[in-house]
């Protein structure tokens, strides 16, 4: 299985959370794991201020090499406003939504695992394919 990530359920990866198991287990599915390019600095955010330990940087510095990153281009940006006005999510959720649905216009088995429920609706509104352990 071919797994998107937002940072919401990858964030659990790395800093001990009630949905850690759960996403744990889904990545033990997964075949390949792709994240917008965002999530990097959201994580990064998320261990600063929980003051992670050096031993959590390692693990984070590990695992993002597993992941396919996607950029989001500059010229982009018209569209994924438009895109998100019929979604109305937060900015970055937007973002994230956005970028997994246009590459899961070229990988059509890739799902989304968001523990989001805003992102998650909004995905299942417009006609996205999401992980089971999603929100």
């Amino acid at each position: 299985m071919k797994i998107f990530y937002d940072t919401s359920a990858w964030v659990p990866l790395i800093l001990q959370e009630s949905a850690s198991a759960s996403m744990w287990e889904a990545k033990k599915d997964a075949s390949e794991l792709w994240a917008w390019g965002w999530m990097r600095v959201e994580t990064e955010a998320a261990l600063t201020r929980r003051k992670a330990t050096s031993s959590t940087w390692k693990n984070w510095r590990l695992l993002q090499s597993e992941v396919s990153w996607v950029e989001l281009q500059a010229d982009q940006t018209d569209t994924l406003c438009s895109f998100n006005r019929a979604i109305g999510l937060r900015a970055a959720e937007a973002g994230h939504l956005f970028v997994f649905d246009r590459l899961f216009s070229e990988l059509p088995d890739l799902v989304l695992l968001t523990l989001d429920s805003e992102m998650a609706s909004g995905g299942r509104r417009i006609g996205l394919p999401l992980h089971p352990a999603s929100a």
